[in-house]
């Protein structure tokens, strides 16, 4: 990981240090040492003095600046090894999301981060490269102006004209949209829009739009509108669009231990069983994500509850013995 330095501060931390020193610089003493112009040091001064609140002093005697309070140190970032981990875990995960239509702006965002630290960090970093990794489920490579038109949409309220593939139907439709929110889930985006045709709040895949543009509409996104209660509503990125239902589900003791591990579902209640098994009680609007997630632990877990999902279940595993026959 390279930490960034900018010559401002470079020149801030000089001219602090021969304040500190005693040297008592003054515009054009400062200038001479650190080869600049000596309104560049007046600035430097003005913005030590008005900005980052110095105690700065002129001394007639000395010709020159003074703290009047000595305890005072600027307001640079000062890290301790656990937030520097933190940080050299962040830019390895971001790493992960190379080749993604945001990758670009993560590293400019992390760059303008890092850009802010001394130029010399005493901790060594090398050895946690051994340490740690990441790997994260594939992400959608899709478009990186696309993305961006996306974004600056849900930024400025502007309403988009989609050529959408719908892959449950396998067709592809025009669809005019108010686009809310993007959304992070799983290890892919999704946009949240107000669909015209549907006249409901929707889900999109960006990598499933074929094209977009901009209408030249404007819209207001409602005032009740919020994103958390939306999404509470799925258990993943399938959301249906009716009230939100109760699914049981109950797992055998052996799989009960990984289940107790994570927190699923904002609505999730854990129901403990004599025999060391639990029974999952969740409320969610559309099945489809919790059936998957339910059949990838496979005779672990059985469904209790709606009986159309038990049904479902059965069915599909009826299938899958097919495919063995």
């Amino acid at each position: 990981m390279k930490l960034a330095g900018r010559p401002c501060l470079r020149r801030l931390q000089a001219l602090d240090q021969m304040i500190r020193e005693g040297c008592y610089p003054n515009s054009q003493t400062a200038a001479r040492e650190l080869e600049v112009h000596s309104r560049t040091i007046h600035r430097d001064l003005e913005f030590l003095r008005d900005s980052w609140h110095a105690p700065l002093e002129f001394s007639r005697e000395h010709n020159g600046y003074y703290y009047r309070d000595a305890g005072f140190s600027l307001p640079l970032f000062r890290l301790t090894e656990g937030e520097l981990v933190a940080l050299f875990l962040a830019e390895r995960l971001l790493q992960t999301y190379r080749g993604t239509p945001y990758a670009a702006e993560l590293t400019a965002a992390f760059s303008k981060l890092t850009a802010a630290l001394p130029d010399e960090v005493s901790l060594d970093l090398s050895h946690l490269g051994d340490a740690y990794s990441f790997r994260q489920q594939a992400a959608g490579a899709g478009d990186a102006d696309q993305f961006r038109e996306l974004a600056r949409a849900v930024r400025e309220g502007q309403q988009l004209e989609l050529v959408y593939w719908t892959a449950s139907r396998d067709e592809t439709c025009h669809r005019i949209v108010d686009p809310y929110h993007l959304a992070g889930l799983n290890g892919d985006w999704y946009l949240i829009a107000y669909c015209h045709l549907r006249e409901d709040v929707r889900m999109f895949a960006p990598s499933r739009i074929r094209s977009l543009r901009i209408t030249g509409e404007q819209f207001e996104r409602p005032a009740d509108f919020r994103i958390a209660g939306y999404l509470d509503a799925s258990f993943g990125a399938v959301r249906g669009s009716g009230p939100p239902r109760r699914i049981r589900l109950r797992f055998t003791p052996e799989t009960a231990r990984y289940v107790r591990e994570k927190l699923w579902h904002s609505t999730q209640r854990i129901e403990e069983e004599p025999d060391g098994g639990l029974v999952l009680t969740l409320e969610v609007s559309h099945f489809l994500d919790v059936k998957r997630w339910a059949l990838s632990y496979g005779a672990g877990c059985a469904v209790l509850e709606p009986a159309e999902l038990r049904r479902d279940v059965a069915e599909e595993v009826g299938r899958m013995m097919g495919r063995y026959e």
